[in-house]
């Protein structure tokens, strides 16, 4: 039986979800969405699954609003890592509030100059903001670091300790802004390209190397990452970044001494040892 569109019309964001989506839809008609599946399942159009994300109830929701094929349908994993949910750039819905999984995109609209965590923000006086974007979703994307995972927030703490109360007091009086996550997100998005490098991880993850040599190279990287920032902490998030890696040195070795043969195990394989280590 098919489905005929409800009468007001509702534009759907790019990676909405279908409960976002469904809500906006049903209050722009002046009705919920219980309500609507309620109608739909007792004229026998369709039979509502109890679970709220389903293909049967995505199916109906595009006919409801009239949406295309490939509406939600961004994956809720990509390249493996899950995409979590959340609130989509205000500027970009036209102020209206809506979520959804955004798996290429860090926390900056660059359309919009805009931070879309929680609270959002007009970033347009911290460029340097759009600038780290750019590097995150041409970078870390493609290495799997996406926001919420546990490698960006790993970066997230490491950049928050780092950073110098000189430029994080700078940023906010530049754009009237306290957010400690918006303050530290170019230092963030540095440690997370860092950390996921495979340079790096070939270095800190040599088979047999001294936790103390490991802990000299973190203290080694990180200064000269925060090297722009004079009063800085970088030592704080050396010792982080020292102790995390000492942790996935001793897991590789376990894990080499069951499964694999030491010498058959490459940069690669310690890279994607390390995410699957710090994703538990």
């Amino acid at each position: 039986m098919t489905i005929q569109p409800l009468p007001v019309p509702t534009k759907i964001y790019g990676g909405e979800g279908l409960i976002s989506y469904a809500t906006r839809h049903a209050t722009r008609n002046g009705t919920s969405v219980e309500e609507i599946e309620r109608a739909l399942t007792h004229s026998g159009a369709i039979l509502m699954p109890r679970r709220r994300q389903s293909p049967e109830r995505e199916q109906a929701w595009r006919e409801l609003g009239a949406l295309h094929h490939s509406a939600f349908s961004t994956p809720q994993e990509f390249h493996g890592v899950e995409v979590t949910d959340r609130p989509l750039c205000r500027r970009c819905t036209n102020g209206t509030r809506g979520t959804g999984r955004l798996p290429r995109m860090g926390w900056v609209c660059i359309r919009h100059r805009r931070w879309f965590g929680t609270p959002q923000h007009n970033i347009h006086a911290l460029p340097e903001l759009a600038a780290a974007e750019r590097h995150y979703r041409r970078v870390l994307v493609p290495r799997g670091a996406l926001v919420g995972s546990p490698i960006m927030d790993m970066a997230r703490e490491c950049a928050i300790v780092g950073i110098g109360q000189g430029v994080r007091s700078h940023r906010a009086r530049r754009a009237g802004i306290s957010d400690p996550d918006l303050l530290a997100y170019p230092e963030t998005v540095k440690v997370a390209r860092l950390i996921t490098s495979p340079a790096f991880n070939t270095r800190m993850l040599q088979p047999g190397l001294d936790p103390s040599r490991r802990h000299e190279e973190a203290l080694r990287v990180m200064a000269s990452l925060f090297s722009e920032d004079e009063d800085n902490e970088s030592w704080r998030a050396a010792h982080r970044i020292a102790a995390i890696f000492n942790s996935i040195a001793r897991e590789i070795g376990k894990r080499a001494s069951t499964e694999l043969p030491q010498s058959t195990e490459t940069s690669d394989t310690r890279l994607a040892t390390a995410w699957t280590t710090r994703g538990k």
